[in-house]
């Protein structure tokens, strides 16, 4: 058992950690470096224990301090989160994801890329049993404009196009997800919402599911949506502003 001194020591390098990533979190959310009294007025810590953070964050790259004594990130942070976003790709990104929703809702959830004018399905999660095994095969090809995953893309994609797809692609970007009423196949809906790296849109997530029978869309937006920008949170990415709120 630890001695009552040892605990204390724990608690307080506890306190220590859990502040220096509160002042990393305030920093990454800024657009200018901030000074010592607005950092430690935001966090509500005292300036001593604040400037205490800010030097061993500064001895170790973490954060710097411009001319003016304001402080910003520093270059190891963007080497930590570079080397978070290597491995992050959008098909680990979004695995939890698919099979939570197939768990979820009971469908066949499915994630795609776009390439050129067609996407191309590159993670599937079925649910159990012997429930019916819908479309999108793992490597399958299918034209990006008659699918909801393709849609979802294309709506972000920035690309021109008649006035009628332009509105119907805007429609697209405005709720935030894309409907397939049985184009791909006969009989089938799909719904799907795109995902976002820090770059731009890089897949989509979807589910499909028999029309007859089925979930209204509005029953199974809300989740798809929720579980596309999961995912691109956990990539860096974040949903165009004013999008889909």
């Amino acid at each position: 058992m630890p001695s009552a001194d040892e605990a204390e020591d724990a608690r307080s390098g506890s306190r220590s950690v859990l502040r220096a990533l509160e002042v990393l979190e305030l920093l990454a959310g800024l657009d200018s470096p901030m000074s010592l009294a607005r950092i430690a007025k935001e966090l509500n810590i005292p300036k001593t224990s604040c400037l205490g953070l800010l030097r061993a964050l500064s001895a170790h790259d973490f954060i710097r301090q411009d001319q003016a004594g304001c402080y910003g990130l520093g270059v190891r942070s963007f080497e930590v989160g570079a080397a978070y976003l290597r491995t992050m790709t959008p098909t680990r990104a979004v695995a939890g994801e698919l099979r939570s929703l197939t768990e979820r809702l009971g469908m066949t959830s499915h994630f795609a890329i776009l390439d050129g004018d067609e996407v191309v399905y590159l993670a599937k999660h079925d649910p159990p049993g012997t429930g019916i095994r819908l479309a999108s095969a793992l490597g399958a090809r299918l034209r990006a404009a008659t699918t909801a995953v393709g849609v979802a893309q294309l709506a972000f994609a920035g690309r021109g196009g008649a006035p009628g797809e332009a509105a119907a692609l805007g429609e697209v970007r405005a709720r935030g997800y894309a409907v397939d009423e049985g184009t791909t196949a006969a009989g089938i809906r799909c719904v799907a919402a795109p995902v976002f790296d820090v770059r731009s849109c890089c897949g989509a997530i979807g589910v499909s599911y028999l029309i007859h029978g089925g979930a209204q869309v509005t029953e199974v937006c809300g989740s798809i949506v929720a579980a596309a920008r999961r995912a691109s949170a956990e990539l860096g990415g974040r949903w165009p502003a004013g999008e889909a709120r």
